[in-house]
C-alpha cells in the first residue's frame, strides 16, 4: 500500500511540472538527434574453403625411365612446356621400324598396281597389298605417338607444386610427378542452410576474410548454385570464383564467406535509445516546430546502437534520443544536440 500511495505521489510530482512548464512558456530541456542515412546490407555469413580454378596431377601415359626434368618446384609455367623427358631409346628404334616398313609396304603396292594394270597379276593381290601399306601406316602413327608420349608438357597456364619424383626413376603409367595449379581466379566452395536457398543466385555478391590478412575482404561472384541439396545435411553447395592477382590466397584455406543478400544505400538509422516501446509498438518522439510529436516506426537491423527504420519516418526529421520520458505529445520542450550533453 505504501509503495502505491509512492507511486501516485511520483505521477502527481510529474504532471505538476509538466503543467508547470505549460504555465511558463517552456518544456523540459531534450536531447535530439536527426535521422542519419547509411548503407546497410542484408547478410549471410558461413564459412568456406579456397580451391584451385584448375588442379591437374602431371602424370606419365606409358612407362619409361625418368631422363630429364625440365622445370624447377614452384615454377611457373605456361600451356605447352615441357616439363619432363622420358627415356626415349626404345620409342625412336620402334618408329624408324616403322617408317622402314611403311617404305616397303608403300613400294609392294605400287608394283602391285603396275601388275594389275598389265593383266599380270589379279584385284586379291592388289587388295593385300594396299591393306599391307595401310597397316605399315598405322603402325607409323603407333610409333610417332609412342614416341610423343615421351615428352610430358604442361596442359595449362598454371604453378607447379612439390615433385614426387627424380632423375632416374622408372616410372609406370599414371604415376605421379608434379602437380599444377591455376591460381587466379580461385573457386571456393561453401554450403547455405535450406531456409536461405531461394536468397542465392549467380552472379551474386560475397566477401570473403581469413586469419591470414585481419581487416581484409577479397571479393567474388556466385558463379554455380548445385541444384540438389545434400541430404545429410539439408544445405545446398555452392561455388563462386574470385580474382587473386597477387596470388595472395592459397588454395586449401579455410574462410569465412559473406553473401550479399541486399542492399540498401540510403537506410534510415536511429540511436536504439530514441526507441519507446509500447506493448507491441515502437514509438519515436519527434520534435516538429518546438513541440512534440510521437509516431510509430517498423525496425529492420540493428547495428551497434543503432536500429534500420523500415517504415514510419522519411528522413528528415529530430528524434528525441533522450529525455523523452519526461515528455508527451503536443508538449513545448527545449532542446540541445546529443552530441552537446553533459
Amino acid at each position: 500500500m505504501a509503495a502505491l500511495i509512492r507511486c501516485i505521489a511520483a505521477a502527481a510530482l510529474l504532471f505538476a511540472s509538466l503543467a508547470l512548464y505549460a504555465r511558463a512558456g517552456e518544456g523540459p530541456l531534450v536531447e535530439v538527434v536527426p535521422v542519419a542515412k547509411a548503407l546497410v546490407r542484408d547478410e549471410l555469413v558461413t564459412f568456406g574453403t579456397l580451391r584451385s580454378d584448375e588442379s591437374v596431377m602431371i602424370r606419365p601415359e606409358i612407362d619409361g625411365r625418368l631422363a630429364h626434368l625440365h622445370f624447377r618446384e614452384g615454377q611457373a609455367v605456361a600451356a605447352g612446356d615441357l616439363l619432363v623427358s622420358l627415356d626415349d631409346a626404345i620409342a625412336r628404334a620402334e618408329l624408324a621400324q616403322a617408317q622402314a616398313n611403311l617404305g616397303l609396304a608403300e613400294s609392294s603396292f605400287r608394283r602391285s598396281q603396275l601388275l594389275f594394270s598389265r593383266g599380270a597379276s589379279n584385284a586379291q593381290a592388289l587388295d593385300e597389298a594396299r591393306a599391307q601399306q595401310q597397316a605399315a601406316r598405322a603402325s607409323l602413327a603407333l610409333a610417332q605417338a609412342r614416341l610423343d608420349k615421351t615428352q610430358i608438357r604442361a596442359p595449362l597456364d598454371g604453378q607447379l607444386g612439390l615433385r614426387q619424383v627424380s632423375p632416374g626413376d622408372y616410372l609406370e603409367a599414371g604415376q605421379d610427378i608434379v602437380n599444377l595449379e591455376v591460381l587466379d581466379p580461385l573457386k571456393l566452395d561453401f554450403r547455405v542452410p535450406q531456409k536461405a536457398v531461394g536468397q542465392i543466385h549467380l552472379e551474386q555478391r560475397v566477401e570473403v576474410g581469413l586469419d591470414a590478412y585481419p581487416g581484409e575482404l577479397f571479393r567474388g561472384q556466385v558463379a554455380a548454385i548445385n541444384p540438389r541439396l545434400d541430404e545429410a545435411g539439408r544445405s545446398q553447395a555452392i561455388r563462386a570464383r574470385l580474382a587473386n592477382p597477387g596470388r595472395r590466397l592459397k588454395p586449401g584455406q579455410f574462410v569465412r564467406v559473406t553473401v550479399i543478400l541486399a542492399e540498401r544505400p540510403q537506410a534510415l538509422l536511429i540511436p536504439e535509445e530514441a526507441v519507446m516501446p509500447l506493448g507491441e509498438r515502437l514509438l519515436v518522439n519527434l520534435v516538429v516546430e518546438g513541440r512534440v510529436e510521437q509516431r510509430e516506426i517498423k525496425l529492420g537491423r540493428r547495428l551497434g546502437g543503432r536500429a534500420e527504420v523500415r517504415e514510419g519516418l522519411q528522413g528528415d526529421e529530430t528524434l528525441i534520443s533522450a529525455g523523452w520520458q519526461k515528455v508527451r505529445p503536443g508538449m513545448a520542450v527545449r532542446t540541445r544536440p546529443a552530441a552537446e550533453a553533459l
